[in-house]
C-alpha cells in the first residue's frame, strides 16, 4: 500500500462515533438487565480493549502493517459483528450479581462478560492503531477526525435514543460500522470496493430479516419488573423509551397492585386501582387512580412520608422526584393549595399529563399543580423561592436498596451541599422530609442524619439536635430537617 496516500479519516470519524456511542449504550442497556452499577465494569472494558490492540498490535507490528487495507477491513468488520454478538452472548450467560459473595461460579460468568465484551473495543482499536501506524506523519489529522466523531458519537446516541428501542440503537451503531468499512474502501480506492458494498449490503439486510424479537432485552430475574411480572394476570400496558430510561407501565386486573411503601399496618383503607411503573425495571411506584374524591387516598396518610403533614399545614409544597405521582396525591389529601413538582424523566410526566390524564386525575390537580422538567438541584439553584415543605420520597428501587447495590453509587440529592441547598429554599418554619427505604442492619438512614447535622451546621445552626426528627415504619424511615426549632407541640404531634 502507499502509505503516502489519504488516510480513511472520515470512517475513522464513524467508526470512532460508533465506539463511544456502543460504550455509553452498554451503561445503558446494563441498568435494564442488570444495574447501573455496571457502569464502571464497561469503562474499564473500553479501556482494557484499547490496551490489549495496542500491545498485539506493537508485538505483530512487521508482520500486519505491510496488509494495512486487509487489517482494517476485518477489524471493522470484527467491530460490526461482535457490537450485536458480543451483548447475545452476555445476556446468555446466567450470571446473578447478587449471588456473586456466595456463588463462586459468578465469578467465571463475569470473567466471561468481561472477555466477550472486550472484543468490539478490541477490534475498533485496531482500526485506529492501525491508521495512525500506517500514516504515522499525519496523525494530527487522524486524531482530530477520531475526538470529532467520538464527541459527535455521543450526541447524536442520546438522540437516537428518544425515538429507538435501546436494542434498535445497538442495531444502528452496528450498521454504521459497516457503512464505515465502505468508506473506507472508497477512500482508500481499493481494487475490491464493489465486492465490500455487496457484502455490507448484504449483512445489514439478513440483520434487518431476522425474527422480531431475535435482540430482546433479557432482564436478571430479581429485577424488580422480572418479579412482577411472574405475578399472574401481570401484562405490559406501555412502554415509552428515552435517554433517561425505558419505563414501563405494567397493568394487573386478576390481582391488582397495592402499592403503598411503608403503609402503616393500622391502615384498613383499599388503594384505588393502580398501575405500576418502572423505570429501567426498577421500582415500582403507583400511577394510581384518582377521581376528585379526596377520601379514597386516606391510606396516603399512614405511610411515614405523611409525617410533616401532622405537624403542619404546608400552603405551598415542593416534591423532587415525583414518580408516578404518589407525593401529589398525598399532598392533594392534605388540602394543599400549590403542588409543585420536579421530574427529570419528560416520559413519566406525559404519562399522568397525557396518556393517562384521566386515569389519574390530572383535571382535579392542574389548576393548582405545576410539574417542572427539570434536574432536582439544577432547578433549586436557579429558583430562588421558597416552600413550606419539600418532600423527597423513595427515590431508589426497594430491591436494589435492600440488597445494598446502592451503597456502590454515588447519590448527589443527598450530599450536604443538597442539603443545605433545600435547607436554603425552605420558608421560616418550613420542614424539609427525606422518606428512605430501610436497610438491615440499619444504616442508609443514620448516614443521612449524619449528613443532615453537618449540613445544618454549615448553615450556621448551632444546635442541630433541636431542628431533626426521624420516624422508622416496618420499611421506611421519614427523616424531618425543620428551618427552625420542633417545639414541644410538635414532639408531642409527632408521638
Amino acid at each position: 500500500m502507499d502509505t503516502s496516500a489519504k488516510p480513511p479519516v472520515i470512517s475513522i470519524m464513524l467508526v470512532s462515533a460508533s465506539a463511544l456511542a456502543f460504550e455509553v449504550l452498554l451503561i445503558r442497556l446494563f441498568s435494564i438487565i442488570q444495574w447501573h452499577h455496571f457502569a464502571y465494569m464497561i469503562i474499564s472494558l473500553a479501556l482494557l480493549g484499547y490496551g490489549v490492540s495496542g500491545t498485539i498490535m506493537t508485538l505483530l507490528r512487521e508482520r500486519v502493517m505491510p496488509h494495512y487495507v486487509t487489517a482494517y477491513i476485518v477489524n471493522g468488520i470484527g467491530f460490526a459483528l461482535t457490537i450485536i454478538a458480543s451483548f447475545l452472548l452476555v445476556q446468555k450467560l446466567p450470571f446473578n450479581a447478587l449471588e456473586i459473595l456466595w456463588d463462586s461460579a459468578q465469578w467465571g460468568y463475569l470473567l466471561a462478560a468481561y472477555l466477550l465484551l472486550l472484543l468490539p473495543f478490541f477490534f475498533v482499536a485496531n482500526c485506529i492503531v492501525l491508521t495512525f501506524g500506517a500514516f504515522s506523519e499525519q496523525i494530527p489529522r487522524i486524531y482530530g477526525f477520531d475526538l470529532f466523531g467520538a464527541g459527535v458519537g455521543s450526541l447524536v446516541l442520546i438522540y437516537s435514543l428518544m425515538f429507538l428501542q435501546p436494542q434498535q440503537v445497538l442495531l444502528l451503531i452496528s450498521f454504521t460500522v459497516l457503512i464505515a468499512v465502505v468508506v473506507a474502501m472508497l477512500e482508500m480506492r481499493t481494487d475490491y470496493r464493489l465486492t465490500a458494498v455487496v457484502i455490507v449490503v448484504i449483512s445489514i439486510a439478513t440483520l434487518l430479516m431476522l425474527p422480531k424479537g431475535w435482540l430482546s432485552l433479557q432482564m436478571s430475574p430479581n429485577k424488580p419488573l422480572s418479579q412482577y411480572m411472574q405475578v399472574s394476570g401481570s401484562h405490559v400496558e406501555r412502554v415509552l423509551s428515552g435517554p433517561h430510561g425505558v419505563v414501563t407501565v405494567l397493568e394487573n386486573r386478576q390481582i391488582p397492585f397495592r402499592l403503598a411503601s411503608g403503609i402503616s399496618l393500622n391502615n384498613s383503607a383499599e388503594p384505588p386501582t393502580q398501575y405500576a411503573l418502572f423505570v429501567d425495571s426498577d421500582g415500582p411506584s403507583a400511577l394510581t387512580r384518582y377521581d376528585g374524591d379526596r377520601s379514597k387516598l386516606i391510606y396516603l396518610d399512614y405511610q411515614t412520608s405523611a409525617l410533616p403533614y401532622h405537624l403542619s399545614n404546608p400552603a405551598r409544597v415542593l416534591i423532587l422526584g415525583m414518580g408516578g405521582g404518589s407525593d401529589i396525591l398525598q399532598a392533594e389529601y392534605h388540602d394543599v393549595g400549590n403542588i409543585e413538582a420536579v421530574e427529570m424523566n419528560p416520559h413519566l410526566v406525559e404519562l399522568l399529563q397525557d396518556d393517562y390524564a384521566d386515569f389519574a386525575g390530572w383535571a382535579f390537580l392542574q389548576d393548582h399543580t405545576r410539574i417542572h422538567l427539570s434536574e432536582t438541584r439544577a432547578f433549586l439553584a436557579h429558583n430562588q423561592s421558597t416552600y413550606d415543605l419539600i418532600q423527597m420520597s423513595l427515590l431508589d428501587a426497594a430491591g436494589a436498596s435492600s440488597a445494598g447495590l446502592y451503597a456502590l453509587s454515588e447519590n448527589y440529592l443527598y450530599t450536604t451541599e443538597a442539603l443545605g441547598l433545600y435547607y436554603r429554599r425552605l420558608q421560616p418554619g418550613g420542614m424539609l422530609s427525606i422518606t428512605r427505604w430501610i436497610k438491615v442492619p440499619p444504616r442508609d438512614a443514620l448516614k443521612l442524619f449524619a449528613t443532615a447535622v453537618t449540613a445544618l451546621r454549615e448553615e450556621g445552626v448551632s444546635h442541630p439536635e433541636n431542628q431533626l426528627a426521624m420516624i422508622r415504619g416496618w420499611n421506611t424511615s421519614t427523616l424531618l430537617i425543620k428551618h427552625g426549632v420542633f417545639t414541644a407541640e410538635d414532639i408531642r404531634s409527632l408521638q
